[in-house]
């Protein structure tokens, strides 16, 4: 699901990577596994950075997960109402189930969104790991 090429700030965010080697994973599931949709680890098993960078860290994702649904309503409103010209019922109904159906990717993207801001891409890091591995 990955957008864009590693190294970019697009490809960590996307694909759900550590943001500063690429290489790791920051959620425990996949977004399809229902089981535990929201746990992250806790650090990255290829470079070691730490996701939970401190107490609270996350909070400030929730500006962002309101600003993507916001949008997407936004959106989605403008769509239904003028171009479909679907009811303001119709168009509500639908977009509350779209949005319950994108929640946890919308979680996702807020949280991988909010740690790229603040931890940035280190191509030491990614390749010292390389080095080991191979």
């Amino acid at each position: 699901m990955a957008i864009g090429k590693k190294g970019t700030k697009a490809y960590s965010i996307t694909g759900f990577k550590c943001p500063t080697c690429h290489e790791g994973d920051l959620f425990k599931t996949n977004i399809l596994d229902m089981k535990a949709p929201f746990d992250m680890k806790d650090n990255c098993e290829h470079c070691g950075q730490r996701y939970m960078i401190e107490p609270g860290f996350y909070w400030g994702a929730m500006y962002i997960a309101y600003g993507l649904s916001s949008g997407l309503m936004l959106t989605g409103s403008a769509i239904g109402l003028i171009f479909l010209g679907w009811s303001v019922n119709q168009t509500f109904a639908v977009l509350i189930a779209l949005l319950l159906v994108l929640y946890v990717l919308i979680f996702r993207l807020a949280r991988s969104i909010w740690i790229n801001i603040y931890v940035h891409y280190d191509k030491n890091k990614a390749k010292k790991k390389e080095a080991v591995i191979n």
